[in-house]
């Protein structure tokens, strides 16, 4: 799995594809652009809250917990 980017309108998708795919040959779904852009991605690890006792995100997360846990 790996997350590409729309350089044209900023839409993320996460793929299925296979390694070293560069995202040459995938159309944007909002826009129709071709050549989505590879973007790194932290490790999430549900469940994991390192000490806190909720285990809630903070509230400028926007769901990758990579900073906030």
């Amino acid at each position: 799995m790996y997350e590409f980017g729309c350089p044209s309108c900023g839409l993320m998708t996460t793929e299925l594809c296979r390694i070293g795919e560069n995202g040459e040959f995938l159309t944007c779904l909002g826009c129709g652009h071709e050549g989505l852009l590879k973007q790194i991605s932290g490790f999430a690890s549900p469940g994991v809250s390192k000490g806190r006792s909720s285990g809630a995100c903070s509230s400028g997360c926007h769901g990758n917990c990579a900073g906030c846990h």
